[in-house]
């Protein structure tokens, strides 16, 4: 299975891609990691989402907050 059928799977759908203001790369895949570039957690309202878990978010709430990055 791939990744796009099994976010579908799961009910998770990517947000739409936001329009560049300069010209950078937004991601870089190394092995099995995934480094992203101006791309953060939002909340429903539009506004970030911030802190460290274990110090400002409990380790639910960083899996919550990982979940919406892809809705």
């Amino acid at each position: 299975m791939n990744v796009e059928a099994r976010l579908k799977q799961l009910g998770i759908a990517p947000l739409p891609a936001v329009t560049p203001v300069a010209n950078y790369v937004s991601s870089v895949r190394t092995g099995n990691l995934v480094f992203l570039s101006s791309h953060g957690p939002v909340k429903k309202d539009g506004s970030l989402i911030t802190g460290k878990v274990g110090a400002d978010l409990t380790v639910e709430q960083g899996y919550e907050t990982a979940r919406n990055l892809f809705n």
